[in-house]
């Protein structure tokens, strides 16, 4: 008889099930902790990061305030690997481009800045900055303007840049203002104290003051040659020659066979009486540049002098062809050409000197009037056009371009540069000019 195999109940599988299932729960709970765990850390790190993130911000602003660009360099490059697309991070990239005169990296962060959401303001500053450097004075002007009013950093090159507007619009007392603010926001730059003898240049301010300024920054930078060699000269202006002496020196040692250092050494020398060094020390400018102006002049003087007729009208009449609109080296020429015998070429030279003595105190009645009225429009056009007119081509044109800047249909200043154009080939700018100033009153 066949015995008949029992039926399986749902109830036969069971211990083997539940031991499954008592057997996965360790690895569930494992799992739990382990993605909380992961969590936990995920969330540890994100808070470490914004924390970095933050001390990083902190350390760039702090050292931007104080100036200390170099020290800023290495956190603000962690701040921007940090978060490469973020905008405050560019701005101050932008800031540093500015410092490093980098442009296209300026002009570079600053887009990327504007583009995230950057404080307007604050990068058209920056910009402003750029554009000033870049001798676009109209756009920058009323954007640096309202920054030093606010004191939108950064003050310290807002108030160099201003500056320098205003020195090359004769605004001179504003340039004086902008000059102090940089100075006292920037005390470890030299700068400043050469800016304020551009100054004191204009206004004749005593060769003491300029010292002084001379001495200051040389104090902060003693290799900054600009400084060495106007105190050398401001000392020979006072006869301090013995002052003056090692001044030279020192920046020839740094600038060997400089023209200018040369020649200066050698009106030391002509001021005490030593003619021989002096010649000695013109003669050797000579060898650098052939064709320089004070040292011609001065070798051309003393062939004069010394009788040297011939060879005194040569130089002279190089130095004419260099500068056709120096009434000193006109007479000076005139005298050569009389001790030769020339009487007609005298008469000539003479009567060329006496009408550019005429236009020269024209122009140095003009300049003092600037000083008194700088922005009078009608005193700036009439330096331009004497400058245009007088072969003073880049200033003239420095004059028309701020004249049009406030002005734009100013037709007077339209007719020059319509001259001036068609003097020098450009039909089209003539034309262009021309139509611009409209028909002659």
């Amino acid at each position: 008889m066949k015995t008949t195999p029992p039926t399986e109940t749902a109830d036969s599988h069971a211990p083997s099930a539940i031991a499954r299932a008592n057997g996965a729960r360790p690895y569930r709970r494992l799992l739990k902790v382990a993605l909380a765990l992961f969590a936990l850390a995920a969330g540890s790190y994100f808070v470490y990061r914004q924390a970095q993130r933050r001390a990083l911000a902190n350390q760039v602003r702090q050292l931007f305030a104080a100036g200390r660009y170099n020290d800023a360099r290495t956190p603000l490059g962690r701040w921007s690997r940090l978060e490469p697309g973020a905008g405050e991070p560019a701005y101050y990239r932008a800031w540093l481009a500015l410092v490093d005169d980098q442009p296209r990296a300026v002009i570079e962060a600053v887009d990327l800045a504007r583009a995230q959401g950057f404080d307007a303001n604050r990068l058209e500053c920056l910009a402003a900055i750029y554009q000033a450097r870049a001798k676009r004075y109209t756009l920058a002007e009323p954007v640096l303007e309202a920054a030093y009013q606010a004191r939108t950093p950064p003050q310290a090159l807002v108030a160099k840049e201003l500056a320098r507007i205003y020195l090359s619009t004769y605004r001179l007392d504003r340039a004086a203002a902008a000059i102090d603010r940089w100075r006292e926001l920037a005390p470890t730059d030299p700068l400043p104290y050469l800016w304020r003898n551009e100054i004191g240049t204009r206004t004749q301010a005593e060769h003491s003051v300029m010292i002084q300024n001379d001495r200051a920054a040389l104090e902060l930078d003693p290799n900054l040659d600009q400084a060495r060699l106007e105190l050398a000269s401001e000392l020979s202006k006072e006869r301090r020659f013995d002052e003056a002496e090692p001044e030279y020196q020192a920046y020839l040692k740094r600038n060997p066979g400089n023209a200018e250092a040369l020649i200066g050494l050698g009106r030391n020398a002509f001021q005490q009486g030593d003619l021989e060094a002096a010649l000695r020390y013109y003669e050797q400018a000579l060898k650098t540049d052939p064709r320089q102006p004070e040292a011609l002049k001065e070798l051309a003087q003393a062939d004069l002098r010394m009788g040297r007729f011939a060879s005194s009208r040569d130089r002279f009449k190089i130095l004419i062809e260099l500068d056709p609109f120096d009434y000193e080296l006109r007479y000076s020429y005139a005298q050569a050409l009389r001790r030769l015998g020339d009487e007609a070429g005298f008469r000539r030279e003479n009567a060329a000197a006496s009408r550019l003595r005429k236009e020269n105190d024209e122009i140095t009645q003009l300049r003092f009037d600037l000083l008194k009225a700088p922005d009078n429009q009608e005193i700036r056009f009439a330096v331009a056009r004497w400058m245009l007119e007088h072969g003073h081509t880049a200033e003239g044109l420095k004059w028309t371009n701020e004249i049009l800047r406030v002005n734009p249909n100013h037709a007077g200043t339209h007719r020059i540069l319509a001259d001036h154009y068609a003097r020098t080939g450009d039909a089209g700018l003539a034309n262009y000019h021309r139509l611009l100033a409209g028909p002659k009153p």
